[in-house]
């Protein structure tokens, strides 16, 4: 799951709250046959089990399980509409671009040239068969059948902090923004804290430095949905905007430490690879007030802020929208 899903699945949980219509949303097939390449929802038939539904379009049963949040006995009924996952695998066709293979999957483009050795300009070619990363951690596959197994459970480190190595921080030297090391997903849950009125019709820049990386396409094939501001670490980030937090953590790869405020009118804004953020989720927060700091968290090297603004799902470039 990379920013512009979350911010696509905070979408429509706002969206739930203006719309009293309770017909079913339209769903999208990427593909129309089973196996590789295919994916969308299934709708579950009389007989149907977890491992015929995943032997049906070759896909992961425990991630199937993971995005549809079953459990064992991971029973299913006829009539339930199951998400299909990302397919471990998806064959290029004419016309596609790294890019639009990572916005149909909503996977992270980067991680794709990862998986697949892909280097600058990151040219594929109809035919070519890529890998795509799973939607669950990259641990232990989980067990469907037989016992269930007990995951063993760490010694707790009370009232202290964790550096993003997994270390914890001694009470004596304590650090101004928390920081956790695990990836483990958070549960996504709808924000229900009201949203505040916007102070002004722009947003403030909320980081001061050069602009390193601007938003849109990208010669090498990639495309950035924000700006990506040079700061030195440390640098306090500040909130573009009276709003509310709908995400404070680090479950998405690459964005290291990451927040997402929602703001009036359908606005959101993301704040990314921060060295550590001070705010959690449901809090109101006033324009201007410091959510973390600068960072390197992620996938970037030197330190840095990206910085996206996006109405409901559709990015815009925030240079443009921006004091």
């Amino acid at each position: 799951m990379n920013i512009r899903s979350l911010f696509l699945i905070f979408a429509l949980f706002s969206l739930a709250s203006c719309i009293g219509s309770h017909n079913s949303a339209p769903v999208t097939h990427y593909g129309q046959s089973s196996g590789p390449g295919s994916a969308g929802v299934h709708t579950v038939r009389a007989g149907d089990t977890l491992y015929s539904v995943s032997n049906n379009y070759n896909l992961a049963m425990r991630d199937i399980a993971y995005v549809n949040n079953i459990r064992a006995p991971f029973r299913l009924y006829a009539g339930q509409r199951i998400k299909l996952p990302p397919p471990q695998e998806y064959r290029v066709r004419q016309g596609d671009t790294l890019y639009s293979v990572s916005r149909v999957f909503s996977v992270n483009s980067s991680e794709i040239a990862r998986l697949n050795n892909l280097r600058a300009p990151y040219t594929i070619r109809t035919g070519q068969v890529l890998r795509l990363p799973s939607v669950t951690q990259k641990t232990a596959p989980q067990k469907f059948a037989g016992k269930k197994s007990v995951a063993k459970k760490q010694p707790a480190q009370q009232n202290s902090k964790i550096t993003a190595s997994g270390k914890p921080i001694p009470q004596q030297k304590p650090q101004g923004y928390a920081r956790t090391a695990s990836a483990k997903p958070q549960k996504i849950s709808r924000v229900v804290t009201k949203t505040p009125k916007r102070s002004s019709s722009r947003f403030l820049r909320p980081v001061n430095g050069e602009i390193i990386s601007k938003y849109g396409a990208k010669k090498s094939g990639l495309h950035n949905d924000g700006i990506n501001i040079k700061a030195a670490k440390g640098t306090s980030v500040k909130a573009a905007e009276n709003g509310v937090v709908v995400y404070a953590g680090n479950a998405l790869k690459g964005s290291g430490n990451l927040v997402l405020l929602r703001h009036e009118d359908q606005w959101m804004t993301a704040y990314a690879h921060m060295d550590g953020y001070n705010v959690r989720k449901g809090q109101v927060i006033k324009k201007g007030q410091a959510l973390g700091s600068v960072g390197s968290t992620g996938s970037v090297k030197s330190s840095q802020l990206h910085f996206e603004i996006r109405r409901g799902t559709q990015a815009v470039n925030p240079e443009r929208y921006m004091e």
